[in-house]
């Protein structure tokens, strides 16, 4: 039992290490000088440029650090905050009320799941481009997140229909005894025990915004363009305003970095919340 148990530990450290190489390599080739990227692979640079991080971050020769992650915030907290507050009203109503129909609703929301992203990216853009909703000055240019973000999210509504039903169900009885409607019996009593679900889908929807390339890159200006975009597009060398023969790889590794952490002390903090939420989720219903 302990020879496995032993086993098992030195197997998480050997994978622990290799999901962050990557993490490891992106900051070494952060501290490189642009010449030293085409010789040979040296795990860590005879001079390391941390200067780099602060050209980042306190100049805007680099990328426009500061600006482009306001925008990422923002787009996070409208996702976020929308998406989990509609997401436990209809996962809540699917859970707890009894309607004829509800099943074959419930089937057509989960159907929605099985469409790649890519395959409604077109169409959305059509519709919000026919509505004139693209390229508003702002703070209108979020628009297109908030208008995804009010139905919610059928894999967060399918959670939270699970984690309610598994609730008591004396809990609703005795609400409604005290006069209770359904909504204050969904936020009063229902939402704040689900304390660990609302965090898992915070968690799970701020890293899916945050690190969303391709929608802002569709949606925002340049003026008003998120950090994963400006991160790719138009981080440069500092003083350096025409097109370089070797990109500006070192840089992109510093913003990638800073780009990074604030998803980690984000999961940090949140983490026991987040393996409460998976362990509790109701399987009933």
């Amino acid at each position: 039992m302990k020879i496995g148990r032993i086993a098992l530990v030195i197997g998480m450290s050997i994978l622990g290490l290799v999901f962050l190489f990557p993490f490891f390599w992106m900051f070494v080739t952060a501290l490189k000088r642009p010449e030293e990227l085409s010789v040979a692979i040296s795990f860590m640079p005879p001079v390391p440029q941390w200067h780099h991080f602060y050209q980042v971050l306190f100049t805007d020769e680099v990328v426009r650090f500061y600006s482009g992650l306001q925008n990422t915030l923002i787009i996070c907290v409208i996702v976020t905050v929308t998406v989990c507050m509609s997401s436990a009203m209809v996962g809540f109503g699917f859970a707890r009320f009894r309607a004829p129909g509800r099943n074959i609703l419930f089937t057509l929301v989960l159907a929605t799941m099985m469409l790649p992203g890519i395959v409604t990216m077109i169409p959305q853009y059509v519709m919000l481009s026919q509505l004139g909703l693209l390229s508003l000055p702002w703070p209108f240019c979020y628009m297109p997140w908030l208008i995804w973000s009010i139905p919610g999210w059928a894999i967060f509504i399918f959670y939270y229909r699970q984690y309610f039903a598994g609730l008591p169900k004396e809990l609703e009885d005795a609400a409604l005894i005290d006069g209770c409607g359904r909504f204050r019996t969904f936020w009063q009593i229902f939402l704040p025990l689900a304390g660990p679900a609302v965090t898992t889908v915070c968690i799970f929807l701020f890293q899916w915004t945050y690190t969303d390339y391709v929608a802002p890159l569709l949606y925002l200006t340049s003026e008003n363009q998120t950090l994963a975009v400006l991160m790719m597009t138009e981080t440069s060398y500092p003083g350096v305003k025409f097109t370089q023969p070797i990109p500006p790889v070192p840089y992109q590794m510093t913003v990638g970095i800073l780009f990074t952490l604030p998803l980690i002390v984000f999961f940090f903090f949140a983490q026991r919340y987040f393996m409460q939420g998976l362990a509790t989720t109701g399987l009933k219903g």
